[in-house]
């Protein structure tokens, strides 16, 4: 069993597909209902098709918690996260991601897990001395809360400001929850199984991301 975790609206063919974001949990309302939040703006467009989009592959998707994933101990081949991290888990929350995604990896199971860089956007500072285009790129950054953003984070039970990371404090947390074989990636670049890895934009947001690959241990 393969799992993405945090999809959003990417589902992801072959894989179990995981969130809990609000559009997630509106899917499982009645279709005059998210028309109707549509018509009220609290879902915009984009929205209310990523709902009714989830409607119709039930088999594909399930909503359920990050940190309370729903599958047995040593259950799951392969894990995949993209850009989840980095945005909306605390230090204590990413800890507790991590102590699940090694719960339900079977042993020798593999994680791959993207964020974006945090020594990129220093970078990136340093040369612009922008301050209002650094925050942009921050997690909830300069952002300016309309109702319905501030309804988003209401609903959403591990939205906080995310923790910026890097590859060398992320390697850290994966060390303390019993990950081994740690390995910072180019865009691109794998060394999981072929199988898992297949249907993957491995370049996702490639100049911006950090690609940490992992696997459980044997024992």
């Amino acid at each position: 069993m393969k799992i993405h975790i945090g999809c959003g609206t990417t589902i992801l063919d072959g894989f179990v597909n995981i969130d809990n974001s609000p559009t997630a949990l509106f899917s499982k309302l009645p279709r005059p209902i998210l028309s109707l939040l549509g018509r009220v703006s609290l879902l915009n467009r984009d929205q209310v098709a990523f709902a009714r989009q989830l409607r119709g592959r039930k088999k594909d998707f399930l909503y359920a918690d990050c940190m309370k994933l729903p599958f047995k101990d040593n259950s799951v081949d392969f894990a995949y996260s993209s850009h989840m991290l980095g945005w909306c888990l605390g230090q204590d929350q990413i800890r507790q991601f991590l102590r699940e995604v090694h719960r339900v990896l079977r042993p020798g199971g593999g994680v791959r897990l993207s964020f974006f860089d945090i020594d990129n956007v220093l970078a990136d500072y340093q040369q612009h001395r922008n301050t209002i285009r650094l925050m942009e790129q921050m997690p909830l950054g300069a952002a300016e809360f309309s109702f319905s953003r501030k309804l988003k984070l209401l609903l959403s039970p591990n939205m906080q400001n995310g923790i910026p990371l890097n590859a060398e404090t992320f390697g850290r947390y994966m060390e303390e929850n019993g990950f081994c074989e740690i390995r910072s990636l180019p865009a691109g670049e794998t060394g999981m199984d072929t199988q898992w890895v297949e249907g993957l934009d491995l370049f996702q947001r490639a100049g911006e991301s950090i690609y940490m690959e992992s696997r459980k241990g044997d024992r």
